[in-house]
């Protein structure tokens, strides 16, 4: 489970407040200099000097449309990205569907010829944490390329969980230069970024974490647990009780008179 103090605001939010913010100063800039060049004209009667102004307004005007021209251009270029992001975690979400299917059916991994030419015991039980870790790593990759987890927070889920586990060294150790050399971008700085960890916790000698204890009230079987009833059903077994009890003493008693 990932910590909610691990993740940050997207960068998109935060460009996209300062270009309104600056937006909204240039728009006020337009909107005063009419008053400034008002007082102007009362304070010192230069018309000619006015005019110069005039032109360097006409030059603002032309350095506003420009800057309308390049956010124009910037919201394409985030339209891409987004599209891009939308594309790649449709795909994603289709692996790990399918990843999802191979852990609830066994025999789904034998479809798929695992463990796939990989350094993996032909076991379920391998297989199984292999496809686990599988989804995690897939899943922090994807919110690390779009800019929601940042490099200290990779860092700090790669030492204190990924490779904490034994399930987790070995899937590195099995498929860890394989995702860099097949990724590029963001992507491939994440996968290095877990590759240093990686290094830094067998170069440590840092323990592994024990297996998690069963406790009895989790191990109880569902049949032992207690059957709670509405007050409607204790009423109408209370019923069909009397009910049963009325017809068999009248049975016992016609029996006993026939005798």
């Amino acid at each position: 489970m990932i910590p909610r103090h691990l993740f940050v605001p997207s960068r998109r939010s935060f460009l996209a407040v300062i270009m309104i913010a600056g937006l909204i100063a240039i728009i006020g800039l337009v909107i005063l200099s009419p008053f400034a060049l008002t007082e102007l004209a009362h304070s010192r009667h230069n018309w000619l000097q006015l005019s110069y102004i005039g032109q360097t307004y006409g030059a603002v005007s032309a350095l506003l449309s420009s800057l309308a021209l390049a956010g124009v251009v910037v919201s394409l270029l985030f339209h891409a990205r987004d599209s891009q992001n939308a594309r790649e975690q449709t795909t994603r979400t289709l692996q790990l569907e399918l990843i999802r299917m191979q852990l609830e059916d066994p025999a789904l991994m034998t479809a798929m010829g695992a463990p796939w030419g990989l350094d993996i015991p032909p076991e379920n039980a391998p297989i199984r944490e292999h496809l686990y870790v599988q989804m995690w790593v897939s899943f922090w990759a994807g919110n690390y390329t779009i800019g929601e987890l940042p490099e200290s927070a990779v860092r700090g889920l790669a030492e204190h969980e990924l490779f904490r586990s034994r399930a987790g060294r070995n899937y590195w150790a099995t498929v860890g230069q394989l995702q860099i050399a097949n990724s590029k971008g963001r992507r491939n700085h994440f996968f290095r970024l877990l590759d240093d960890e990686y290094e830094k916790a067998i170069s440590s000698r840092a323990p592994v974490a024990g297996p998690v204890k069963m406790s009895d009230a989790s191990a109880r079987p569902q049949a032992l647990s207690v059957i709670r009833t509405t007050p409607v059903q204790q009423l109408c077994m209370v019923a069909s009780a009397t009910i049963i009890g009325t017809l068999a003493g009248r049975f016992w008693r016609r029996r006993k008179a026939q005798s």
